[in-house]
């Protein structure tokens, strides 16, 4: 999976070292789910890696039809031959020099998939790219075809987002590559390809012809395709012949005359009230489970930068280092800025919300299940993975289940996910904290001690070398004697900018020298960076915003003194890392951390009254003290590297995992029955509903100061209206009618003359 903010254009599917190898079971061979069809002319080397690119797929029920158009290179000829004989599931048809376009009908008409994938001899796939395509038609039976966001390299390298959402603008351009997955009905419905375009642009018109049969497709917001661009193409070697492209659009235009009234138009379907929780396994794919370990499902929320995913990975690169194999599902719909770095490790990621709808994330959870003979389950931090818990405990009893949690989050969720992993004990067959803290909190609700496990998160021994050191400080303008105190982490109400920036105002006024760099990001950025202005920090005090974790770890080879003032936290891994790093803590006594800190290796700020006043004596003590900054950091180090052990971490998070599947044997769950797990998810996703239908009416209305009682006093009229707009924004029409400027204006006048006051 490409790094779309640093794309690395060479690093494609056909070149890279596979981080999952999938192996097709064989015992029960059945007809195809996918047949990919392939045009082939005298095509050079770059085969191989299309060819590589196919074998690393996740789905690997697939056959593969070429058809060699008349090649008369001799190399080419017997390239295909020796690739061919690899595998049963390729099959080689030879014909007369046609065009790409009868090339691909003949492909056609000698497949037996339901799906038909276009793919082109030097064009590659990512790993996931069958699965999904094949996963999203059959979740969104409105679209007859679909495709992914594009990587185009080779003479040219850029990232290509436009696609199928184009509609009906494809009647005066096409869009990118031919690459797409498509319904066998849509493609015999179209008639398949003109054969009489023999040289460019039969694509286009295959789109086109699509749509005049009334089946349009979809583009996956993914970048899992790749498309080689070669000057020396055929198709570029056309396209720079005078007049070809306005010839082209003026056939387009004449062929396909009235069809702008009549363009097909599918969107994805909104979730419906109870929608059915469809149970049917649509795709056969059976898999070869690893022969030399568990094969592990973490269930998470999105692949962001934080705390909770550098532990996810950690744990990713040490169980895939043991043998093991995993896979990665999200459940959230957000920009999952870490997923390359995921993909690193494992390239079995899903993202449910990119290609699913909600209702059919149980039964995929269960086909993963299923297919990758997963033995074990691990949901963190995912709302959602908890709620389809009972559903996938009663299809795979067989299968451990665990939750992993770092933090209690009072003001969330009454508790926020240790309160799903307490409710949800009595199926969960153990529970990780990561701090004696947090198991204390989950039994002091209710929980069983006996199935909650302490796994502290483990960091790597770092050792910054004065180099670096060097580098680093003279990047940032800094003396090596003035100290840097350095905060990391999402800059949100949790981790408290307000009470950051105060503090560094007062140790400012006190006259201490130092420097300060925030790293991170979030919705109170600009809050943060206003009262640094206001306090004329500015000059000692960067906002340097994310960073990769690379970087973060230079960073803190040249700092002296960590701060964090959090609201609450487990145990934060910047305070880890610091610790590893020699940088001494001044952190807030909360959660877990007075776990790890002791007094001689840092400094723990109970909250309360006289807060502000110890967070400055202790940054100037430290600051004024060279001695004593200098013995704490050394017993930084030594508990860094005795208690905190990245090894000793993954030996903890196995030894957990196998009692796991001690107790499922000894002392297993109260069994629950398909027919009930499938209607306790249903009524999860009912409330996943209804919860976004409120919160896009709530962020949708202006904000105002009225108060808690204007808020109560509001007249039966505007409950009516109000309850009318939440109807109508569970509709397309309805969203596209509120979404209007106009209308939203209007809806808010009628509120205010009905009684209703803004919220706020």
């Amino acid at each position: 999976m490409i790094n779309y903010l640093e794309p690395d254009f060479c690093d494609h599917p056909g070149r890279r070292i596979v981080s999952c190898t999938y192996n097709r079971c064989t015992a029960d061979c059945r007809a195809p789910a996918v047949s990919i069809v392939t045009p082939y002319y005298n095509t050079e080397a770059f085969f191989i890696e299309t060819y590589a690119s196919l074998q690393a797929q996740s789905l690997q029920n697939w056959e593969w039809v070429i058809v060699d158009d008349g090649s008369s290179d001799e190399d080419s000829v017997e390239r295909l031959a020796k690739l061919a004989a690899t595998d049963p599931r390729i099959k080689v048809i030879r014909q007369s020099n046609a065009g790409p376009a009868a090339a691909r009908n003949t492909a056609f008409h000698n497949t037996g998939g339901s799906y038909i994938c276009l793919l082109d001899s030097d064009d590659m796939v990512e790993p996931t790219y069958l699965e999904k395509c094949v996963w999203f038609l059959e979740s969104n039976p409105e679209f007859a075809f679909c495709n992914s966001y594009s990587v185009v390299f080779g003479d040219q390298n850029y990232l290509w987002t436009t696609g199928f959402e184009r509609g009906r603008a494809h009647l005066q351009a096409n869009s990118g590559p031919p690459i797409s997955v498509i319904r066998r009905s849509a493609y015999e419905d179209c008639g398949g390809f003109d054969e009489s375009i023999r040289f460019g642009h039969e694509d286009w018109d295959f789109w086109l012809a699509m749509a005049s049969a009334g089946h349009w497709g979809y583009t996956i917001r993914e970048f899992l395709q790749w498309y080689r661009k070669r000057g020396s193409g055929r198709f570029e070697q056309v396209m720079k012949t005078e007049g070809v492209n306005d010839e082209f659009e003026e056939l387009m235009r004449t062929k396909y005359a009235g069809l702008e009234k009549r363009f097909p138009e599918p969107s994805r379907r909104h979730p419906a009230p109870y929608d059915s929780v469809e149970t049917r396994i649509p795709v056969f794919n059976p898999l070869v489970a690893t022969s030399t370990g568990r094969q592990i499902m973490f269930i998470v929320p999105w692949m962001v930068t934080g705390g909770a995913d550098r532990v996810n990975l950690d744990l990713i690169e040490g169980l895939r280092a043991r043998g093991h194999g995993v896979t990665v599902c999200a459940t959230l719909a957000t920009d999952h800025r870490w997923e390359h770095e995921f993909a690193r490790l494992t390239s079995d990621i899903f993202v449910l919300p990119n290609f699913l709808r909600a209702s059919d994330y149980p039964r995929f959870l269960a086909y993963v299940i299923e297919s990758r003979k997963v033995d074990t389950v691990v949901i963190t931090g995912s709302s959602l993975g908890y709620q389809c818990l009972p559903y996938l405990k009663a299809l795979s009893p067989e299968v451990a289940f665990v939750d992993m949690c770092h933090v209690e989050e009072p003001h969330w969720l009454n508790g926020g996910h240790p309160r799903f992993g307490v409710g949800y004990q009595d199926l969960l067959d153990q529970n990780i904290t990561t701090t004696a803290h947090l198991a204390e909190w989950m039994q002091g609700r209710g929980a069983d001690e006996s199935r909650i496990k302490v796994m502290y998160t483990g960091v790597r021994a770092v050792q910054p070398s004065s180099k670096n050191r060097e580098n680093v400080r003279f990047e940032l303008d800094l003396d090596d004697d003035i100290p840097l105190i350095v905060f990391a982490g999402r800059i949100c109400e949790q981790k408290r900018p307000a009470m950051l920036a105060e503090i560094l105002r007062c140790v400012r006024e006190q006259g201490a020298l130092f420097r300060a760099v925030i790293i991170g990001d979030g919705e109170l950025r600009d809050q943060l960076a206003n009262l640094l202005a206001e306090y004329r920090l500015t000059d000692q005090v960067q906002l340097l915003g994310s960073v990769s974790h690379r970087r973060w770890l230079e960073i803190l080879a040249a700092s002296d003194v960590l701060l964090m003032p959090s609201a609450y936290e487990g145990i934060s891994i910047a305070l880890l890392e610091a610790l590893a790093s020699g940088v001494v803590p001044v952190v807030a006594k909360v959660g877990g951390q007075d776990e790890i800190v002791s007094a001689d290796a840092g400094m723990l700020i109970s909250q309360g009254g006289e807060e502000l006043e110890e967070y400055v004596a202790a940054l100037l003590r430290l600051l004024t003290d060279c001695s004593t900054l200098r013995q704490m950091s050394t017993r930084c180090k030594t508990i860094a590297s005795s208690k905190l052990s990245w090894d000793g971490m993954i030996d903890r998070f196995l030894s957990i995992l196998d009692e796991a599947h001690r107790f499922r044997l000894t002392t297993p769950r109260n069994a629950i029955t398909p027919q009930l797990g499938r209607e306790l998810v249903a009524q999860a996703l009912e409330c996943k509903r209804l919860g976004e239908a409120v919160d896009w009416l709530w962020n949708a209305t202006p904000k105002s100061t009225s108060s808690e009682s204007d808020m109560l006093r509001v007249s039966a009229e505007a409950l009516a209206v109000a309850k009318f707009a939440i109807a109508l924004s569970q509709t397309w029409f309805g969203r596209k009618l509120i979404r209007n400027d106009v209308v939203r204006a209007f809806g808010r006048y009628v509120l205010q003359r009905l009684g209703a006051p803004s919220r706020a």
